[in-house]
């Protein structure tokens, strides 16, 4: 590629960055997992963990037929997510950690279809992501709704061309009341591109970080909710939906 074009490039997914609001700036370095999140990327007795590349898959001994795809957040290194994937695995949901290039799902927001394609034998597919990692997610979902059965937005909104409110897809938005970095404005501009029986799940005390395991983020409020509560209850509605779309 050449040096005007990069140029170009680099601005062009900056600019979709900042316009959905959530993502964060390519002069920041991608937040590092913290030690707790290396240490789930492990088998258990319940959990065969896998790495594929730029996958992480956490498998349930159990055989199932109900996957999960996640996108991190903007310039947040995937594993930082593996405590929630490998929680999801151990109640029997096949959990995909997706890795972005440069840490930015918007760079590759179809990366699912690889995934989907892989692995026939699961029949309920549900996307989920954290920040712009959810938005990318969204994206997804709209695009191919007929694949798609539930979507998980943690702190996220999709983006305005990604309107979700005709789909058949059964949503989650959680959130926190002391997140920061979400653009409030836009998560409440968006929430009419949802469908209308989308579950809304705000956190008291929870902020944009404690979705992952990464340390505080530049910008974000001051939870006053335990990483491991939010983690908690993220993972309790997580499951919840879920079932839901299993009845």
């Amino acid at each position: 590629m050449r040096k005007g074009n990069t140029y170009l490039w680099l601005i062009a997914v900056g600019a979709v960055v900042l316009g959905l609001g959530i993502g964060a700036s390519f002069l920041l370095r991608s937040y590092a997992p913290e030690e707790y999140a290396l240490e789930s990327l492990t088998s258990s007795e319940t959990v065969v963990f896998s790495q594929k590349r730029d996958l992480l898959v956490f498998s349930p001994a159990i055989k199932t037929s109900v996957g999960l795809i996640f996108y991190p957040g903007g310039l947040v290194d995937y594993r930082a997510y593996a405590p929630l994937l490998k929680e999801l695995a151990e109640n029997g949901i096949e959990s995909f950690l997706v890795k972005m290039p440069l840490d930015l799902a918007v760079i590759s927001p179809n990366r699912a279809m690889d995934i989907i394609k892989d692995n026939p034998e699961i029949k309920t597919w549900i996307m989920a992501g954290h920040s712009l990692g959810g938005s990318m997610a969204a994206r997804f979902a709209s695009k191919n709704s007929g694949t798609i059965g539930g979507l998980i937005l943690l702190a996220s909104y999709p983006a305005r061309g990604d309107s979700l409110v005709n789909s058949k897809i059964r949503v989650l938005s959680i959130y926190g009341t002391e997140d920061s970095v979400l653009n409030s404005d836009a998560f409440n501009d968006t929430k009419v591109l949802l469908p209308p029986d989308t579950l809304l799940l705000e956190l008291e005390g929870g902020n944009h970080a404690q979705f992952g395991w990464y340390g505080p983020q530049k910008g974000d409020g001051i939870a006053t909710m335990s990483r491991e509560k939010q983690q908690e209850l993220t993972l309790n509605a997580i499951l919840s939906l879920i079932q839901n779309l299993q009845e």
